[in-house]
This record gives C-alpha cells, structure tokens and sequence, in this order.
C-alpha cells in the first residue's frame, strides 16, 4: 500500500524522490551484536521531541543495543548528573548562563562546554533538532556513523514571522545554518515523513529513512471509568482536543457552533494548551466546553480513552506538513473514531485506518467533515479498528526495529566503502 512505503522505505542518494530499499553488505561484525548508540539532545524535560528520541531509545534498549542519552537541563541552578529513565541512561548537562542573549538551544557557551566534554567511541551518534549545543557534542563524539533526526521544519515553519530582538536574530541564524546543512554532514537522516525526507535530499544528504512517531500499545481505561477518573459527563457525546500546538483549536469551536443546537449531549472536552487558545467562544458553546489544563501522561491516555471522538484538526502550511503528531497514534490506540486533517504524514496515512476519518486540508473542509462525522456517530454508524494492525504498523517497538535497520545498513555501506 502507498501509506505503508511511506512508512517503512529506506533511501540510498536519490537526489530525485525516496525510493525503496537497496541491498548494501552487512558490517563486518556480527549482524545481531549490540550496537552502542549515543543520542544527542538539546533538552531532557518532557515536551515535544523528547517523547520520540525518549521512546525511540527504549525500543533500541529492549532490542539489546546500549543506548545513552547526553541532554541538557535549561533549568536555573541545574546540575550535571547521571540518570536512568525506563532503563535509558541519560547523562545531563547543565545549560550555561547569558541565555537571554543567546537563547537556550543556540548558546555558544553551552556548545563549547558540551564539545569539550570527553564521548566515549560508540557505533552510532544520533543527533535530534538542529541546535548548537547538542550538534557540538555530537560532532565532537568519535562514532562509525552520524544520523540526523529531522522531525520538524524549523526555519520557515515554526520559526517564521518578524524578527523580534537581537536574541531572536542569532536563535534564526544559527538554527537556519545547522537545518541547512545537517543533512549533508550526517552519514544517514532520519525523517518523521516524506516532506522532510524530500527537502533533506535536497539538501545533500546521503540517504534517508521514514520512521514516523508511534506509541506502545497498553490496555486503556473502558469510557466510563475514564469520564468518572476526569470528572467527565457519562451520558454526553464528547469530542475531544489534545495537545499544546493548539493554532488550530479554533476550528473545533467553530464546529461544534455550527451543529450544536442538533445534539444537546454534544460537548468538547480540551487538553493541553492555555485556555486562551480556544478563542472568541460563544457562551452557549463555552458552558459545553470541559476544559481540563494540562494532564500528565497517564492522564491523556484517559482523556483519549474517554472520548466519542478526537480531534486533529491541522491548516495546510509548513510547519505541519513537516511534523508527525504523536497524539494521532494516542487517540487511533484506544480505538475511538478520530476525525483528522488530511496534511503531511498523518494525510497520507489516514485513510488506511478505518477508525481515522479525513477531514480535508481546510477549516471549512473540517467543520463540514465534523458535521457528517457526528451525524453518523450519534445515528449509531460506528467505525470499525483493527488495533492489531495498528499496532505492528505504528508501534515504539516497531519503529524502533526499522531505526535498527537503518543502523546496520549504514554501518554495512560504510564498511564495503572502507573495505
């Protein structure tokens, strides 16, 4: 299927387009020895990439390979030190000071510190986010292959608009350079979707490999034990919205204000962002909004859990043509219905799951496709899952495998090229 060789091929130098797997040698050692793997990050609190490297890592260590994570802590007063994480070893540096000049992830005091510090040799340095710091410590670390992960389109997408301050000015430049050309300095990138795989063959790199965010698979709480544990209605109609990157929340308003006065069990449940980010709400449809803040990670699952149907809604521009929500793998993993937009990856990949429904590329696309979706639903048309597909498709696990893959291929050519 198309959506599946968007997620499982793996590219060697092709300047036009990806392509499928070419057969490369093995590394000379063993194929199943344990690969040492150091991943470089540029923070290690729980946002946004750090659930991708951090479940990425697990994966590889249940797979056998030693995996270490060097990261920073951007907090004040932090300290150096040493931790193990769902049996990750993390090894934490503290960010220098002159922040506010230089920005966290682009200091070059902290960049410095981190070059100097002594890496021992590993098979695999892996860097995650074009910034300075961890990009010093993953140059400076001797490895037998360097990967780029690029999950995210930095310049032009999240970072865009007018330049606020000389802080900002050098925070663009310098991610701008390193986006630039860490795809032609690394032996191999990794790409969340083809939108980034493309635009790194653009810019010179050797090869690429797809692998999107997944989630692990876990029993969720039934709905009626989820809503009591959130303080949810039992017998409402609950659409629901997750996630801090929430530019779009908006739309989801908007909808439930076109079709509310059809359904009055309809309510919207919000996690994640501030409440602001709901916008301009009418009263009738604020006193049907369940605005829960943010909720830690056992608590999502729970939201999701609790939901007749999620909410992704997605506008057609750079940033999320780039990116891979994780909270799409969240709400298809309970097997509740999903109505999502049709942009970047996940578009590609949501007409293969039955239980995901397409929601177009616009605003007024999504609040007609919601109008249908819960006319169905409340008329008792329920969508079928195959969470057993599901999982061997877009598990952490799995993914995981495909990213050890991509390993041994690299070190395999690099061999054959040295040989």
């Amino acid at each position: 299927m198309a959506a599946d060789q968007d997620v499982r091929r793996h590219v060697r130098g092709n300047r036009s387009g990806l392509e499928g797997p070419r057969e490369v040698s093995s590394e000379p050692a063993s194929s199943t020895r344990p690969l040492r793997v150091h991943f470089f990050t540029s923070y290690v609190h729980e946002q946004g990439t750090y659930f991708r490297y951090h479940n990425l890592a697990i994966g590889l260590a249940n797979l056998g390979h030693r995996v270490t994570v060097y990261g920073c802590d951007l907090k004040r007063n932090a300290v150096a030190r040493r931790e193990e994480r769902d049996g990750v070893r993390y090894e934490i540096v503290p960010e220098c000071r002159m922040q506010s000049i230089f920005s966290q992830m682009n200091n070059p005091l902290t960049a410095a510190r981190r070059f100097a510090r002594h890496y021992p040799p590993c098979d695999i340095g892996h860097l995650f986010q074009p910034f300075l710091g961890a990009a010093a410590a993953w140059r400076r670390c001797p490895a037998r292959a360097r990967f780029y992960d690029w999950d995210d389109q930095w310049t032009g997408g999240l970072i865009s608009g007018p330049v606020q301050s000389s802080r900002d000015r050098w925070m663009r430049f310098a991610t701008r350079l390193l986006e630039d050309r860490l795809p032609r300095w690394a032996t191999h990138v990794i790409a969340v979707g083809d939108y980034l795989g493309e635009m790194a063959l653009k810019r010179a790199a050797a090869g690429v490999t797809i692998v999107p965010n997944g989630y692990w698979p876990a029993p969720f709480a039934d709905k009626t034990t989820a809503r009591s544990k959130l303080g949810l209605k039992s017998n409402a109609f609950y659409v629901g919205f997750m996630g801090r990157t929430s530019a779009e929340l908006p739309w989801c308003v908007d909808a439930m204000t076109a079709v509310a006065d059809q359904y009055p069990t309809l309510r919207l449940a919000v996690c994640g962002p501030p409440i602001e980010d709901l916008g301009v709400v009418p009263t009738a449809i604020g006193e049907r909004i369940d605005y829960l803040g943010r909720l830690s990670a056992a608590d999502t699952r729970d939201f999701a859990a609790a939901l007749d149907l999620g909410l992704l809604p997605l506008a057609d521009i750079p940033f999320n043509r780039s990116r891979f929500p994780i909270k799409f793998c969240e709400h298809l993993a309970t097997g509740n219905p999903l109505l999502c937009s049709e942009i970047g990856a996940i578009g590609r990949l949501v007409r293969e799951f039955d239980w995901a429904i397409p929601a177009g590329t616009t605003r007024d696309e999504w609040c007609r496709s919601f109008a249908l979706a819960v006319k169905q639903m409340v008329g008792g048309n329920r969508r079928q899952s195959d969470l057993v597909r599901f999982a061997e498709r877009m598990s952490w696990a799995g993914l995981a495998r495909q990213l050890e893959t991509a390993y041994r291929t690299s070190l395999g050519a690099s061999a054959k090229a040295t040989g």
